[in-house]
């Protein structure tokens, strides 16, 4: 004799159940092989991790540059950048450093602020960034040497609902700085003394 069937309303929960699992999976496939693979987008990191990216046509590292003369020493600079954050905003500080050029640094914020030290060398692809450092503090310090060169430096952010100020002490081998703010850039060159 077999056994009486389960009304089919007892099987839905079941069913939903199943389909939200589902539905949980697809969307971490996307995110974690999909995207990298198929567009070269990886919000997650995942695809240049796992290598997907190469599947897309986004090189993993950055293509050679072609070779140019060799960049005129770059003299020793001093800079002093303060910056008022207002609540939730985010401001981009970096330097022009040629490989190997080196600078010393210390930032102070009047409260804590996220933070993230990286590079974007010459030749990357859009988007492309080498990450140094990064996390929630008030204040930095340290030295960097350039292994690549291109623009290195902070992006800070305040994550508070009260203004912050912010002080960069820096001195090395650069030529210039570039604040990215508002989405606007603001370049500025050092000169020789």
């Amino acid at each position: 004799m077999s056994e009486p069937s389960e009304p089919l309303g007892a099987s839905r929960p079941r069913i939903l159940k199943a389909t939200a699992v589902a539905l949980v999976v697809a969307i971490a496939l996307l995110f974690v092989a999909v995207l990298p693979a198929e567009y070269g987008i990886d919000p997650l990191g995942t695809g240049r991790w796992l290598g997907l990216t190469a599947l897309a046509g986004v090189s993993e590292t950055p293509e050679p540059r072609p070779t140019a003369p060799a960049a005129a020493p770059t003299s020793f600079k001093e800079d002093v950048y303060t910056v008022e954050l207002r609540p939730f905003e985010g401001v981009e500080y970096k330097y022009r450093l040629e490989a190997g050029d080196s600078m010393v640094y210390s930032w102070e914020a009047s409260a804590p602020v996220k933070f993230e030290f990286h590079g974007e060398p010459d030749g990357a692809p859009a988007k492309y960034f080498d990450s140094y450092a990064k996390g929630k503090e008030s204040a930095g310090r340290g030295g960097f040497t350039a292994a690549k060169p291109g623009i290195h430096g902070w992006f800070w952010e305040n994550t508070e609902a009260t203004r912050i100020t912010l002080t960069l002490r820096s001195a090395g081998f650069y030529s210039r700085s570039i604040e990215f703010r508002d989405g606007d850039r603001t370049e500025r060159k050092f000169f020789d003394r």
